[in-house]
């Protein structure tokens, strides 16, 4: 049944527009996903880390159903809904009380276009900073804040400026330890602040953990550090929270763990449960110098997401604690077990992560760090596919394995997926 259906799906979808696992999923629930011919996988990429707190939890589709028999249509562009107004408010209690609005739109990609327009407008700067390597998403917009620019879809949005960001194990700076590397890049970020003639910038947009990058990130310094810099020159700090955020670093969100308070936050993931919406979130100030017809979204805020939100939200924030303990302890249990793989894996360069947001850098020698791409695409499409795991690949080059369970995951899932890992490697190796 299932090689009827991709053959079909060839034929009528572009399949060709993104890498995906080969398999029709018909059903899932919590960590589990299973294909229409009944065989079940562990989800460790969480549908693009979207399913936070696992597959189709009770609490989320009563929730849906509910709002399906009353209110489907709607966004807050057109009218408000009761959902709107109660996931507005939950949202913001999750935030510091300095940043109190928040505007919502269908995708990430949206999200950080808003966020955009939001430091053009209040800072009348056109600059902004994009650090290398950075994702955050493919939209013809947000594509310019893209760290590998795609030239074939140019011209893209003028005013960008391209810094590194600061990669422990491929430092770009060629610096000789971490606290280096980051101290390097931010000083070339307060010469471009500085000695740009006369371009005056009007924020720097940044992952505190590159995702898609490969799950790298600075030293925790490096961000107070920047945020000092960025106010010297009176520049806004733009967080893509998109893939961090809601619990999935240890913290509610990862600007917590870094003792800075952005200007504007972006999230995403984790909100609704798998429905499409992203927020942007910043101080009363910014977003009072909008003016109505500034932006526009028809699909903003349906009802049907706003519910969603709404109960994923409101079960986050009762079980906060809990769901923050089992990240910590959980990602700690992980990362020890993935460390004992670098140790016997000629493959595994590196392992890195915070939480349970963990990358596994896969190298052909550990001299050299030359990328294996090839194998870390035939662990994560083939070999693990089949034992029963998905997977996702990113990173630079394309070599970093995505680890990134949902956050109620246990420890013996975790230790099921990295004996699943540890055999694909042995049998790639041999």
């Amino acid at each position: 049944m299932q090689e009827d259906m991709l053959r079909r799906l060839d034929s009528s979808l572009m399949t060709n527009l993104f890498k995906t696992h080969r398999i029709v999923v018909k059903r899932a629930k919590g960590i589990y996903v299973e294909d229409v011919d009944g065989k079940r996988y562990m989800d460790f990429m969480t549908v693009i880390t979207t399913a936070y707190l696992g597959h189709n939890p009770d609490y989320l589709v009563e929730a849906i159903k509910g709002a399906a028999e009353s209110l489907i249509a709607g966004g807050s562009y057109v009218y408000y809904s009761e959902y709107l107004l109660r996931a507005s408010e939950k949202l913001l209690s999750l935030f510091p009380k300095e940043l109190n609005r928040v505007a919502f739109k269908p995708g990430g990609g949206e999200a950080v276009e808003l966020a955009l327009k939001l430091a053009r407008k209040f800072t009348k700067r056109q600059e902004v900073l994009v650090t290398m390597g950075s994702y955050h998403g493919r939209t013809s917009g947000s594509l310019t804040f893209h760290g590998s620019r795609r030239k074939e879809f140019g011209p893209l949005i003028p005013g960008m400026s391209y810094i590194p960001y600061p990669y422990c194990y491929r430092c770009p700076v060629k610096a000789d330890s971490c606290e280096s590397c980051s101290d390097s890049i931010l000083q070339l970020i307060d010469y471009y602040l500085k000695f740009s003639g006369n371009r005056d910038y009007a924020a720097l947009i940044i992952e505190p953990i590159q995702g898609v990058g490969g799950i790298i990130y600075p030293e925790d310094s490096f961000f107070p550090k920047l945020a000092s810099i960025l106010r010297e020159n009176n520049s806004l700090l733009i967080f893509d929270e998109i893939q961090t955020g809601m619990g999935r670093t240890g913290t509610t969100w990862r600007f917590e763990a870094l003792n800075v308070v952005p200007d504007i936050v972006v999230v995403a993931k984790g909100m609704t449960g798998g429905l499409p919406l992203a927020a942007v979130v910043t101080r009363e100030e910014i977003a009072a110098s909008m003016e109505p017809g500034d932006e526009h979204s028809t699909y903003a805020a349906p009802p049907l997401v706003m519910a969603a939100a709404e109960a994923t939200l409101s079960y986050f924030i009762d079980n906060k604690e809990a769901i923050l303990k089992n990240v910590r302890e959980v990602g700690e249990h992980a990362l020890k077990l993935l460390e004992e793989l670098k140790e016997r894996r000629k493959l595994v360069g590196d392992v890195r992560g915070k939480g349970l947001m963990l990358g596994i850098e896969l190298v052909k020698d550990k001299e050299s760090k030359k990328p294996a791409r090839e194998e870390t695409a035939q662990l994560c499409f083939d070999k693990a596919l089949k034992k029963g795991l998905l997977l996702a690949t990113s990173g630079w080059y394309g070599n970093v394995i995505r680890f990134a369970p949902p956050l109620t995951v246990s420890k013996e899932e975790i230790e099921r997926a990295v004996q699943i890992i540890d055999e694909s490697l042995g049998e790639i190796e041999s």
